[in-house]
């Protein structure tokens, strides 16, 4: 079974929490706002700063995070990360609602232009995996996370149109991101 455990202070002490499954608002628990440390067992776990899986993010594979560095203090929502992230791959189109060109993107790509595709993104949907979306390259800048089975049709309606630069698949390691 999968569990993230949060702390209320660094280096794991203090009172804990765990959860087992989405967290939308933290604040239900009493531990919005709080969590200083973590500890992932088993899958993955997104942690955002906004209730309702908005806001900045971060990704939390297994293992101990003794320190949380920007979510510090900051955490309002969970999500465990429950697709399949083998085989990744988010299809990307140049215009809105899936029109004009497209690529299939089966891998982390750290410069679109490699592709082709650089800041000329509109729309997506995810085929398989979970996907971090960067504006800068090399993985860089304002970032967004998208799951398998999203569909974004119009990347207007939050002002990333045409400023995709690079793309992460999510993989199965011990990690942060």
């Amino acid at each position: 079974m999968s569990k993230i455990i949060l702390y209320e202070k660094p280096e794991f002490l203090g009172q804990e929490k765990v959860f087992v499954k989405d967290v939308p608002d933290l604040a239900v628990e009493n531990f919005t706002n709080t969590a200083r440390s973590i500890r992932v067992i088993g899958r993955h776990w997104v942690a955002y700063a906004g209730t309702n899986y908005h806001g900045p993010f971060n990704v939390f594979g297994p293992g101990g995070f003794g320190n949380l560095d920007d979510l510090d203090r900051a955490i309002s929502s969970l999500r465990l990360v429950k697709e399949n992230l083998l085989n990744p791959e988010i299809v990307l189109y140049q215009n809105v609602d899936y029109g004009g060109m497209s690529r299939s993107i089966l891998k982390t790509t750290d410069n679109l232009s490699s592709a082709g595709f650089d800041n000329l993104v509109s729309s997506h949907k995810v085929k398989q995996g979970v996907w971090i979306l960067y504006q800068g390259l090399n993985l860089s800048g304002t970032r967004l996370i998208t799951f398998q089975g999203d569909e974004w049709p119009n990347y207007c309606a939050f002002g990333w149109n045409d400023k995709l630069s690079s793309v992460q698949a999510l993989q199965n390691c011990d990690s942060k991101v």
